[in-house]
């Protein structure tokens, strides 16, 4: 067995930067100054099929905004922490606060400030279209670019590794209609 389906395996919590990997990175603004992003259909059905799955997640990001906490919220991240500069503190924070070890956790960032928690857990995961410096320290780089769908190929990969892709899909399409 790879060494990368055994970090994959592992995984039981998915933090994830915002800014470049559920967004295309860029952030406009309208006509009031207020900024808006945009974000990928497929990794929103992706953070509803990982906590199906009885995955964890979270939110990190450099920046922040009302946009970043509803999303969150909407999603159900178990955590969100908008402007932070030390993201590997965070990561351990998170780790001690919900009982697992860092190397259970995949962190999927795409810039400078992201290197230092995608070495410090158990699977880095970058965008196709990450910085030089955020792919170098990844163990995967994902075929999908940031805001295309990279969350969703990450949280695929887990659950194949894991065995339970096809039940968790089925759970999700087995669920009743309306807001869930």
């Amino acid at each position: 067995m790879s060494d990368i389906k055994e970090r994959l395996r592992r995984v039981c919590f998915i933090v994830c930067d915002v800014d470049g990997v559920l967004t295309e990175g860029g952030i406009a603004f309208d006509g009031e100054g207020r900024p808006f992003r945009t974000f990928c259909v497929r990794d929103v059905t992706a953070l509803t099929l990982w906590h199906l799955s009885g995955g964890k997640s979270a939110l990190i990001t450099g920046l922040g905004s009302k946009a970043v906490e509803a999303v969150a919220s909407q999603w159900k991240c178990t955590e969100c922490h908008m402007w932070v500069k030390d993201k590997r503190r965070v990561c351990q924070t998170i780790a001690e606060r919900h009982g697992v070890g860092l190397d259970e956790m995949a962190f999927l960032g795409d810039d400078i400030i992201d290197v230092r928690a995608m070495r410090a857990v158990g699977l880095a995961v970058a965008p196709h279209d990450a910085a030089p410096d955020a792919k170098a320290a990844a163990d995967v780089v994902a075929e999908a670019a940031g805001g295309k769908g990279c969350l969703r190929e990450l949280v695929y990969r887990i659950l194949a590794a894991q065995g339970r892709l096809d039940e968790t899909i089925a759970a999700y399409c087995a669920r009743e209609d309306g807001p869930q």
